[in-house]
């Protein structure tokens, strides 16, 4: 791992990777590497089974080939002769080896320049990492190692690799292919970068910044990188935060305290003249501050000045007021001294705004008159001026530009709301170090662009700064090929979700300002209802929101929408399925209604009798359904999670359907048992039906898939058993599960007789991993056609067409 750079005066060295062995055969491809050693690698699904010889090994022995092969014979492939395994590993003074890639960064840029490889060659080089990276994520699914900084560098490996075929193709002027995240952040697969997340925690990082790097960075490597900086605020007591939240960057107005500058022990409060700001507002303009030489506070109009200073501050340091418009002496002194170390005019009086000063804490009115201008400063001034007692404990001299992002990154500045806005609305934005404020956008710009000869520096530096320049300083615009509306909501998403905020009524207010809206209409209503005139502000909206996973509004009519931009959530998760958040602006969209969102998708609508046969059987939603479309079609429904809170509660007189984003389709019919295609939809309770819009109640969130042609025949051939018996429903509620199987085993067992069936219910018990003999078989089927007799035509769907109209809440 140490071709990764470290801070500037990092305490902590890097992570030490046993090496294991190495035999290499250099006759052959890197994907024949197994065979020529002896091992069978057998990899379904999620799980991957190593043998040698035929016979599994021990976890050292699995350890050793899988280093082996996923690191050094990937190695051997990249860098041929250069290749030299003592380079790549160094004797400890305890006598233990390590892998070493002190070389590696000399080698690949020597590669880089001297490999003279083309489109072809670079495509097969790119296909070979992405199977490298599907085996090791597999493997990392069921696999001990024993030591998970094997497989940790691993994935560094491959990542610094793909980085240099990025580079390549940059360099030749290729198309550059997509990259490919290791943390893939999803259930099934085990983060491979979980090692770094234990480590920063055992190294005193909040569980709050730890949890948004966690969300936001896709690469180990990145990863690692910001694990061996100083924690931010580790002065500070993180015993009470959480994942949700840090208790050391909330602001209670009841215990809040001004700060002093360092240094200060105690000075008056200065206060701007009111009467002054409020003048100044009411006249449709911006109140501006200037710091006498006698420590005299004077108002200043907008209209009158040229150019000012807006600072952007932290005010859970200590430089808001949550009682009146003044500040301390000394903090005033400090930043009219800063403020005039920038570049603009010099002048004997420089302007600033600040909201402390500017914006008025009573009478309310004027505070709203303020706030419906908060855009302003921002937008207007010459410089904003962030203020983080993060960046002044800091000297930029000494950092480099990848430590200059990386720091600004995790700042306590980069966690508020508020400072969003204040960023992304302004020109030009300097940080302030202990040295000097530096604008980190014009390092961005001036950042070398050379991506020959390969280098682990740059391309570590530009990852973390688009990150950063896209969350800071990207404007909502034009997305191409993406409707104006899903752009805004998708980016501001994207921005928001790792922010919070001290006063929850103010997100909608922020909102309003990043998304260029009229700020009036939610100033002008009690902070409860800003967010519900927020979304009600909108005519329409992507369809993904019927299905998103964020937590919603609790008001009627709006029950569809997100509660909240902020939250550690996916954009799956609160957009909802991709194909359908970023529609074009000429495809149909979602349509704010005041009864709910209207829109037009595929769904099925259940038998009016379901819910009562379900109940009458004690069949829950934990166990998927099973219902057949009217074209003799049958799919499998899974209940997931709650549509809203409180959305689980229906009657059993009311009538279902779903509505579905899409509708499932077979993919493979030769493949009779396999998984095929699922559609998320959501499970609904049918109100009315006015002018052929269907207006529903949704409750659950639900996957249906569609069977394979083995479990059609299997379904079919159970509900032709049922029918054959013809049992009465009253005969069925009376008896048990096992006398109704022994009441269909003469026409169960006929069924069996055919050559065709037999084969069928073979193959699905050895798919299933089921035992095959012939009472386990007709039991399987018994099993089925008791489920298909007692819910008879209930299991019968109507299919809604896609363009069936729902209105749903």
């Amino acid at each position: 791992m140490n071709h990764l750079p470290l801070p500037h005066e990092s305490p902590y060295h890097h992570i030490q990777v046993p090496y294991l062995d190495y035999i290499s055969h250099k006759k052959g491809s890197w994907y024949t590497y197994p065979q020529r050693h002896g091992w069978q690698v057998n990899q379904n699904k999620n799980k991957t089974v190593l043998l040698r010889n035929g016979e599994k090994r021990s976890t050292a022995e699995n350890a050793a080939f899988v280093q082996s092969w996923l690191y050094f014979e990937l190695l051997r492939v990249v860098l041929g002769d250069l290749l030299d395994v003592d380079r790549f590993t160094r004797k400890e003074a305890d006598g233990m080896i390590v892998v070493s890639t002190e070389n590696l960064e000399t080698l690949l840029g020597k590669w880089s320049v001297d490999c003279g490889y083309e489109k072809k060659e670079l495509d097969e080089f790119y296909k070979l990492l992405i199977e490298h990276r599907t085996i090791g994520l597999v493997m990392s699914m069921s696999m001990d190692l024993g030591d998970s900084s094997i497989m940790l560098s691993i994935a560094a490996l491959n990542e610094r690799l793909m980085a240099a075929v990025m580079d390549l193709h940059v360099h030749l002027g290729l198309e550059t292919p997509v990259d490919q995240a290791w943390r893939l952040r999803q259930k099934e697969f085990p983060d491979v970068g979980q090692h770094i997340l234990d480590l920063m925690q055992t190294r005193g990082w909040c569980p709050y910044d730890l949890r948004r790097l966690d969300t936001e960075i896709k690469d180990v490597s990145i990863l690692y990188y910001y694990s061996n900086l100083n924690a931010p605020r580790s002065s500070k007591d993180h015993s009470g935060c959480s994942k949700a939240r840090c208790v050391t960057m909330l602001t209670d107005p009841a215990t809040y305290k001004l700060s002093h500058r360092s240094g200060c022990y105690g000075c008056p409060l200065l206060s701007a003249n009111l009467t002054d700001i409020e003048r100044i507002l009411r006249n449709d303009s911006i109140p501006l501050i200037s710091l006498r030489k006698d420590a005299k506070i004077t108002v200043h109009d907008l209209k009158n000045i040229s150019e000012f200073v807006a600072i952007s501050h932290v005010w859970a340091e200590g430089a808001g007021n949550v009682d009146g418009n003044a500040l301390q002496t000394c903090l005033l002194e400090d930043i009219s001294e800063l403020v005039k170390k920038l570049p603009g005019d010099k002048q004997d009086q420089t302007y600033f705004w600040i909201d402390t000063l500017c914006v008025p804490v009573r009478p309310p009115e004027m505070q709203t008159l303020a706030l419906n201008k908060m855009r302003v400063p921002y937008e207007k001034a010459k410089h904003v001026l962030v203020l983080d007692s993060h960046f002044r404990s800091l000297n930029s001299k000494n950092l480099s530009t990848t430590e200059l992002f990386a720091q600004v990154s995790c700042s306590s500045w980069m966690r508020r709301l508020w400072t969003l806005q204040e960023g992304r609305l302004a020109e030009n934005v300097w940080f302030q170090f202990a040295n000097e404020a530096v604008n980190v956008k014009t390092v961005f710009t001036n950042l070398n662009r050379r991506r020959v000869p390969t280098r682990v520096d740059r391309w570590l530096g530009t990852s973390i700064a688009l990150d950063l320049c896209f969350q800071i300083w990207y404007r909502v615009g034009k997305v191409p090929n993406t409707s104006p509306v899903a752009a805004s909501l998708s980016l501001t998403s994207h921005s928001l979700r790792t922010r919070s905020v001290s006063v929850a009524t103010d997100e909608a207010l922020c909102l309003v300002n990043i998304m260029d809206m009229d700020l009036t209409r939610v100033t002008t209503v009690a902070p409860t209802k800003r967010m519900e005139v927020f979304w009600r502000t909108f005519e329409k909206v992507p369809k993904s929101f019927l299905f998103s996973k964020a937590s919603k509004m609790p008001v009627e009519g709006i029950h569809w929408a997100p509660s909240s931009f902020m939250g550690f959530h996916s954009e799956k998760e609160w957009l909802g399925p991709q194909d359908l958040s970023s529609p074009r602006e000429d495809d149909p969209h979602a349509i704010v209604t005041s009864a709910g969102l209207q829109l037009a998708l595929p769904g099925f609508i259940f038998h009016q009798d379901l819910v009562g046969r379900m109940k009458q059987f004690d069949f829950t939603w934990n166990f998927p359904l099973t219902v057949q479309d009217t074209d003799g079609k049958w799919y499998s429904m899974r209940v997931d999670e709650p549509w809203r809170q409180g959305s689980d509660n229906f009657s059993g007189s009311q009538q279902l359907a779903v509505i579905l984003a899409r509708e499932p389709k077979l993919f493979d019919s030769s493949k009779k048992f396999s998984f095929q295609d699922f559609a998320v939809g959501v499970l609904v309770s049918i109100d009315k039906t006015k002018d052929s819009i269907m207006h529903v109640t949704a409750h659950y969130h639900v996957a249906v898939e569609v069977l394979g042609e083995g479990f059609q025949e299997y379904l079919s051939t159970a509900n032709m058993c049922a029918q054959k018996v013809g049992l009465e429903q009253s005969i069925l509620s009376n008896e048990s599960h096992v006398a109704s199987k022994e009441r269909h085993t003469t026409a169960a067992r006929q069924y069996l007789e055919d050559e065709n069936t037999m084969d069928m219910m073979i193959g699905k018990a050895r798919h299933m991993s089921e035992l095959d003999d012939y009472e386990h078989l007709l039991s399987d089927l018994l099993d089925a056609t008791v489920v298909a007799a007692r819910f008879g035509d209930c299991s019968q769907v109507q299919k809604a067409a896609a363009d069936q109209q729902w209105c749903v809440d």
